[in-house]
Formats: C-alpha cells, structure tokens, sequence
C-alpha cells in the first residue's frame, strides 16, 4: 500500500466511512507506516473536529417536527398509565418508546 493510498482510507475511517475490508487495510497501513500514519490521522481527526464545530444548526423542517410531535403525543396516549423504572406512576406523564418514533 502507498502512503497515499493509506490517506485516503485514514480520512474515510475518520468520518466512519469504511467497510470491514477497508477498515482492515486502514489497520495494516497504520501499523505499516507507524508514526507517520499516526501524525496524520491526528490530523485527519483535528480538521474533522474543527469541521464539525464550525457547522451552524439549522431549524427543522416544520412538517418535520409536527409530524415527529404528533407521533410522541400518539404513542403517549397508548401508553397513558405507565410506570417510572423504580415502579411509581408518574402524575400527568406518560411514557412512550422511542420505536414508535422511529418510523416518520
């Protein structure tokens, strides 16, 4: 493997994006090329860090959103009564899974 091939699959494993195969070659290049891998997945890690800070949170989408209330407001209606873990009710509270928050 070049070390540029090595890069590439550094960056890609940064993010998560490498399948098992690939995740075993990034392996066997880190351990191929030692210090200099290590110095630039540092890197790869730092600019990724910093990338992901300089993201600005954006509304959703407001269908989105009521969709997503109206489901939790559904399933907390089927689930009216539920207990606490430690076995108390909860008074005005219901509770509901997030399985059936899942399905939008």
């Amino acid at each position: 493997m070049l070390f540029e091939e090595f890069q590439h699959l550094a960056r890609l494993s940064v993010v998560g994006a490498l399948d098992a195969r690939e995740q075993a070659q990034f392996e066997a290049g880190r351990r191929a090329f030692g210090m200099e891998a290590e110095r630039f997945l540092k890197e790869c890690r730092k600019l990724n860090a910093v990338f992901a800070l300089s993201l600005r949170p954006c509304a959703p989408d407001p269908r989105t959103k009521a969709r997503l209330f109206a489901r939790i407001r559904e399933a907390a209606g089927r689930d009216e009564g539920a207990r606490l873990h430690c076995g108390e009710e909860a008074p005005g509270v219901a509770a509901f899974s997030l399985g059936s928050v899942d399905r939008l």
